[in-house]
């Protein structure tokens, strides 16, 4: 089990002069032996703008990780690529421990298998896993649809008059085009730089409906309704959404696995961090994973309604699932 840690700066500054002035130390040699990483302000970016569910979600995470850790955590949003401008961001900090990318896998691994990233995947090192998210097909409550079938068979009969919004240059975006291509079906997909975006675009009624993800769009349950879910099971918050391999099957869709680019909220940091100082690596994991195990922090989670998707666990323990998840997207593609 982590320990939450503290900071006593007055006394590691009255040890520090003590053992300058009597033992002749430099000032370099002494910071280095009292170093209690962290000892300031930790920064979490966020891949994507405010409102959303990588938003939300990391300053939920951002709240109870600072009392782990015993110093301040703030969330900074840097939207863009499909957190390609957050991660290139990370990559140009002080690789420190300091400052901690908040993004998803799939996108963080498109970003660089599609959208032509600066970076490598072995550039970064995943520190936990948040929470697991299928993909939904959202639409406004009073919606011309009974079900996805409905949705697809407008799409057949009037094509083009269809839309779906989605956060750009990720997994919800790869996710539209793999289903309008599969079902042959003519629908706009229109870009927007978050879920919060996407949502409203759909409320508003600029577009017809939304790739969004299981809880992040839980906020619009009495406004909306969903069609399909990504997954073999029924969402306890959308019951109405179809499983995607049921829905799919009568038009003779197979989806490459039946959660096929489902969310997973990650937090990663600029891999020479491990490689340089793996004890702080070790301090950010545990106080992340030991969340899972913080009965406030659960407490807030169920209260919430996500307790079912909710993870909080070492990353290594799901890179086989993002590797095949990448492999399923690139395939299709090449299909």
């Amino acid at each position: 089990m982590y320990t939450k840690r503290t900071n006593n700066k007055s006394f590691t500054k009255l040890t520090s002069a003590f053992l300058i002035g009597a033992l002749g130390l430099t000032l370099p040699a002494v910071a280095n032996a009292q170093e209690n990483f962290p000892n300031r302000a930790i920064t979490m970016v966020v891949g994507y703008g405010a409102g959303g569910g990588t938003d939300t979600q990391t300053r939920l995470t951002a709240q109870y990780l600072e009392e782990q850790l015993g110093v301040p955590v703030t969330v900074q949003n840097m939207p863009g690529a499909g957190s390609q401008v957050a991660a290139a961001s990370v990559l140009r900090t002080d690789a420190d421990g300091y400052t901690i990318l908040a993004t998803n896998q799939p996108d963080l691994s498109i970003t660089i298998a599609v959208g032509n990233a600066p970076y490598k995947l072995t550039d970064f090192d995943l520190l936990a896993v948040d929470i697991y998210e299928p993909r939904i097909l959202m639409v406004s409550k009073d919606a011309p649809f009974e079900d996805f079938s409905d949705f697809v068979e407008m799409a057949k009969a009037e094509p083009g008059k269809l839309s779906l919004s989605v956060t750009s240059g990720g997994a919800q975006e790869q996710f539209a085009r793999w289903l309008v291509r599969a079902l042959d079906i003519d629908v706009r997909i229109v870009g927007y730089s978050s879920g919060s975006e996407t949502t409203s675009a759909v409320m508003g009624g600029h577009v017809t409906g939304t790739i969004g993800d299981d809880f992040a769009r839980f906020n619009m349950r009495d406004e909306s309704k969903a069609l399909l879910i990504g997954s073999d099971d029924v969402s306890p918050r959308w019951p109405e959404a179809e499983p995607m391999t049921k829905a799919l099957a009568p038009f003779g869709v197979v989806p490459p696995v039946p959660d096929y680019l489902a969310r997973y909220q990650v937090y990663a940091v600029p891999a020479s961090v491990k490689a340089n100082y793996p004890e702080r690596f070790e301090i950010l994991q545990e106080a992340l994973v030991a969340l899972s195990d913080d009965r406030e922090y659960q407490n807030v989670v169920k209260a919430r309604g996500f307790e079912d998707l909710s993870l909080m666990a070492p990353a290594e323990g799901y890179s086989a699932i993002f590797e095949s998840t990448l492999n399923a997207l690139l395939s299709s593609k090449s299909n």
